[in-house]
């Protein structure tokens, strides 16, 4: 019997999507478990190494663009009554970690679940790895990450689907749900690759704060008040971290302020931008 459906959408990840698909399908119960890889526009050999790494996984090709024009086509595939796993391409997850979050929609009144992100910046610049350290400082992050990978109940799946043309998904389903339905597990980790280089640290930020932004318009506010306030008082408090909050509120500020000035910072088109300097074999 089907426990879950996980959704991958993976644009031009050939040279990750194995890495991902085989991490993750260790200790992996195939049989209670459909896994859906969304090939999304892709113009290199994303969907042949995804059959190749999990051959029992359900790999599907689209030539329209835009993550959540993938999430959909994966959704109408997924086991309806089940929950609802989505998982970004370029992440490292164990199946322990998969199952600890459709676990926690059993229990209470959740209807989302997330859990802990570890960055690994070892390849990254000094400046990138002090951001990093920064960042983890937030106290948004004090309840898990929400996005990149995160779990649905079917009902919150049956309302959410499907999503609205936009890139920062995992954002809008987040503000979507109450924050008494959103679980954190803590014992579910998973590991995402640090832009090994200041700019491309500071594109990937862009594209957030442009993402975020979209939503707030939609009528959709951020839940978080007073982030800043609580990670200055953690820098006065905790004097060996004030080096990378500074670089943490540094790079946000750059970002804000490229954002501003780039007249193409729209959302007009739904571009799926990512980081290319984390895409190597692994």
């Amino acid at each position: 019997m089907i426990e879950a459906t996980i959704l991958i959408p993976a644009y031009n990840e050939a040279e990750v999507i194995g890495r991902t698909l085989q991490h993750l399908s260790r200790g992996l119960p195939m049989d209670r478990f459909r896994i859906v890889v969304i090939a999304n526009a892709c113009s290199d050999a994303t969907a042949s190494k995804a059959m190749s790494a999990q051959p029992r996984a359900m790999v599907v090709e689209t030539d329209t663009p835009g993550k959540c024009i993938a999430l959909n086509i994966g959704y109408q595939l997924a086991a309806k009554d089940k929950p609802v796993i989505c998982l970004d391409a370029d992440l490292d997850v164990t199946s322990e970690s998969l199952t600890a979050l459709i676990a926690s929609l059993s229990e209470g009144s959740s209807h989302a679940a997330c859990g802990q992100m570890d960055v690994r910046a070892n390849e990254a610049t000094s400046l990138v790895r002090a951001y990093y350290k920064g960042w983890r400082t937030n106290p948004y992050f004090d309840k898990g990450k929400f996005g990149g990978l995160f779990a649905l109940s079917a009902q919150a799946a049956a309302r959410l689907f499907p999503l609205p043309y936009l890139t920062a998904d995992d954002e809008y389903i987040r503000r979507s749900l109450h924050r008494d339905e959103i679980a954190f597990v803590s014992n579910c980790r998973f590991t995402a690759r640090a832009p090994k280089t200041l700019s491309s640290l500071v594109a990937v930020r862009r594209r957030s704060l442009r993402g975020a932004r979209t939503i707030t318009s939609m009528g959709l506010p951020s839940p978080e008040t007073g982030s800043l306030g609580t990670v200055l008082k953690r820098a006065v408090h905790t004097p060996s971290i004030a080096f990378p909050i500074l670089v943490y509120a540094c790079v946000n500020a750059w970002s804000r302020l490229s954002l501003f000035s780039n007249a193409m910072a729209s959302e007009n088109s739904g571009i799926w931008e990512r980081d290319l300097t984390t895409r190597s074999a692994g």
